[in-house]
Formats: structure tokens, sequence, C-alpha cells
């Protein structure tokens, strides 16, 4: 193979490897990624972006204002029903349970008072720290098999745009022959 198709062709994959992981990039900072994974409320209550509150304590509660949002920013949250397609941003339900509870969060004056953000659990003897995020979700598997397919296709740009380099390069690998 001649080094000017060579060059052809690691100018082209190196294009399409810069593509792939802008767009992986791009995908992932906008919040498109996560809002394919996070996407279904799987039990009634109030979805939420726990990180905005995650220093809440009984001292110092977190006051979520509630309201019809299409993305959680700061401290908001939006009434869902089980099976109701989630806002932009959220990555964990408050439970009517746990509302109706009063213990870690409750209704107060049209806002959501949050009181306890994560306690330490004990479960089989084994310790564990309790947030809201991930809970009441119903995720999509296709979203995490999207990533595997996006993971394979930019090695395979990478792998391609690495033997345009070698054919630039004169260099020929042969394969080994084993008998």
């Amino acid at each position: 193979m001649s080094k000017t198709t060579g060059a052809i062709k690691f100018v082209f994959w190196f294009a399409v490897s810069i593509g792939l992981f802008y767009y992986s990039w791009w995908s992932y900072s906008s919040g498109q990624m996560v809002s394919w994974y996070y996407y279904e409320a799987k039990t009634d209550g109030y979805a939420v972006h726990s990180a905005y509150f995650k220093n809440a304590t009984k001292e110092n509660p977190a006051m979520l204002q509630i309201g019809k949002f299409d993305k959680i920013e700061g401290l908001q949250a939006v009434e869902v029903k089980k099976g109701d397609r989630l806002p932009k941003n959220t990555d964990g339900i408050i439970d009517k349970k746990v509302i109706k509870d009063e213990k870690r969060a409750k209704l107060e004056g049209g806002m959501l008072k949050v009181m306890v953000a994560s306690e330490v659990k004990d479960a089989r003897g084994f310790k564990y720290k309790d947030t809201f995020k991930h809970k009441g979700i119903l995720t999509n598997p296709w979203a995490g098999a999207w990533n595997v397919v996006m993971v394979l296709i930019i090695g395979l740009a990478l792998g391609l745009m690495a033997e345009g380099f070698t054919d630039i390069m004169g260099l020929k690998l042969d394969k080994i022959v084993h008998h």
C-alpha cells in the first residue's frame, strides 16, 4: 500500500475519531447520556438531583422548590407518578412514603424540606450510606448498551487510524504463522 493511501486513511480515521470523541463528550456533558439512563419513575414521589442537597442536615435543611420543570437545576423538585418520564438532571426520587414518615423529608409551605440527605444504615451486618441517588428510578438498559457500542466504535476508529499511520511509516507487520 502506498504512503499516500496510508496518509488518506490516517487523516480520515483521525477525523472520525475526533468526531466520535466530541460526540461522546457532548452527550455526557449536555446531560443527554444521563437522561437516557435515568428515564422513568418507578414510584410516586418527587424527582430530584441529589447532588444539590447532599449536605442537608436537620440543623441545616435544604428547601426544594416544587414545580413543573423540564430540567432540574438547583434546589428544585418535580412531582412524578409511577411510569412518568423524568425531567433532565434527575438522579433520584424522594418517595411519598419517605415524605409521609417526615423523618428525612417533608412537605412544608408548598416546598419540599430535606432534613437528612444521607444516613448510615445496617443490612445483614454491612453498613452503607443510604442517599436519594438512584432511588425510585427505572433505568433504561439500552443506555448502557449505547455506551458499550460507542466504546467499540471509538476503538475501531483508533485501530484503523493506527493502521493508516503504520502505512505512512512504511511498516509492514507480518502475521505470525503458528504451526
